[in-house]
C-alpha cells in the first residue's frame, strides 16, 4: 500500500477561457472541479497505475467535505483529520488560444497543535501498512516549518520509505530527517541554495549536495527536459518522450506517484524513474489535473531515454 499526505488539500478548479488576459471580463467555456492538492494528485495517479492507496492530511469545512466525497466517488480511500476552517480552492485558468496557464492559490485553514498531533499519530499508524509514504505540497497555516521533518522521523521509525516533495523552509527542514527521496524543481532548488542552477555542472553539484545530507535519491525536475536523478552510485538524466501538452499542472505529482508505485513493487531506481517519467508525460497530455491513462503510460514507457552522467566508483576502483 502507498499513503499520500496532503497537509493543505484543496478543491482544484480549472477554467477554460479563450483569449484570457488581465483587466477583462470573460465567459468561462468549461469548468472542472476535483479534489486537489499535490498529495491528492499523487493518490489519483497511484490508483490509476493499479496500486492500493490511502490519502490523509487535513480537511476543513464545506470544501473539505466536497474533497472527501469526491475522493470516495473516485474510489480513493481517505483517512483525514478534520479541522476548523475551510480547505482552500486553487484556480487554474487555461487559455487554449493564447496557450497560457494562470494559477491562483488560496492559503487554506489554520491548523492547531492538537490536530497536528492527531495527524502525526495517524501517519505513524498508516506507515505500518505502507511500503511508501509521499508527503507533498505547502504546509497549512500555523504548522511549524519542521512539521514534515517530524512526520518523516515518525514514519522512518516504522521502516517505511518517504518521498518528500515540497519547497522553501519546509524542504530545508525536511532534509534534516533524511527522507528516502526528494524531488525539487529548478526554482525550488535555487531557493534552497540561494544560487541559480544554470548549466549541467551546477545541477550536478546540487544533486551531490543533497545526497551528502543522507537522502538516498534526489530527482531534480527539469520540466520538459525530464529529471536529473542522483543516487549513491550514479547520476543520470531521464528524458521524456514528446507529447502534446494540454495541462502541465500536476505533472510533478504524477512523477512522484510513478516513483512511489515502482518502489512499492520492489523495483530499482532506474525502473522507478522510467515509470515516473512516463506517468508525468501522460499527465501532461490530459486536461484533468493528475489524470493519467494506464494505456498511454505503458506506451510511453517504451519511449523513455536514459542519459548516464556519472558513475560513482567504489573503494576498489570498480564501477558500481
Amino acid at each position: 500500500m502507498i499513503t499520500t499526505v496532503t497537509v493543505n488539500a484543496a478543491i482544484d478548479k480549472t477554467y477554460i477561457v479563450e483569449n484570457f488576459s488581465l483587466n477583462g471580463v470573460f465567459r468561462v467555456q468549461r469548468v472542472m472541479a476535483q479534489a486537489g492538492g499535490k498529495g491528492l494528485n499523487v493518490a489519483r495517479v497511484v490508483k490509476a497505475l493499479g496500486e492500493e492507496v490511502v490519502a490523509t492530511g487535513f480537511l476543513g469545512g464545506h470544501n473539505g467535505r466536497f474533497i472527501e466525497e469526491s475522493l470516495a466517488v473516485e474510489g480513493i480511500k481517505g483517512d483525514f483529520v478534520h479541522v476548523v476552517g475551510e480547505s482552500r480552492i486553487c484556480l487554474n485558468i487555461l487559455d487554449p488560444t493564447g496557450k497560457s496557464q494562470t494559477e491562483l492559490l488560496e492559503p487554506g485553514p489554520e491548523v492547531g497543535l492538537a490536530d497536528r498531533e492527531k495527524l502525526k499519530d495517524k501517519v505513524r499508524t498508516l506507515a505500518r501498512r505502507s511500503r511508501v509514504i509521499t508527503m507533498s505540497g505547502s504546509l497549512a497555516r500555523r504548522l511549524p516549518p519542521g512539521f514534515y521533518a517530524e512526520l518523516i522521523a515518525a514514519v522512518k521509525q516504522e521502516g517505511t520509505r518517504v518521498i518528500l516533495d515540497t519547497s522553501g523552509t519546509a524542504l530545508k527542514e525536511g532534509l534534516t530527517s533524511r527522507p528516502f527521496m526528494v524531488k525539487p524543481n529548478l526554482q525550488e532548488a535555487g531557493a534552497l541554495t540561494g544560487r541559480h542552477l544554470e548549466g549541467e555542472t551546477a545541477r550536478r553539484d546540487f544533486v551531490r549536495e543533497l545526497l551528502a545530507t543522507g537522502v538516498e535519491v534526489v530527482a531534480l525536475s527539469l520540466g520538459a527536459e525530464g529529471a536529473l536523478i542522483g543516487t549513491g552510485e550514479s547520476l543520470f538524466q531521464v528524458i521524456p518522450p514528446q507529447v502534446r501538452a494540454v495541462n502541465t499542472v500536476g505533472c510533478g505529482d504524477a512523477f512522484v506517484a510513478g516513483f512511489a508505485v515502482a518502489l512499492a513493487r520492489g523495483e530499482d531506481v532506474v525502473a522507478a524513474a522510467r515509470l515516473a517519467t512516463a506517468a508525468a508525460a501522460a499527465s501532461a497530455a490530459s486536461l484533468g489535473t493528475g489524470q493519467v491513462k494506464n494505456v498511454l503510460v505503458n506506451e510511453l514507457l517504451q519511449m523513455i531515454i536514459f542519459q548516464p552522467v556519472e558513475v560513482v566508483k567504489n573503494k576498489c576502483g570498480d564501477a558500481s
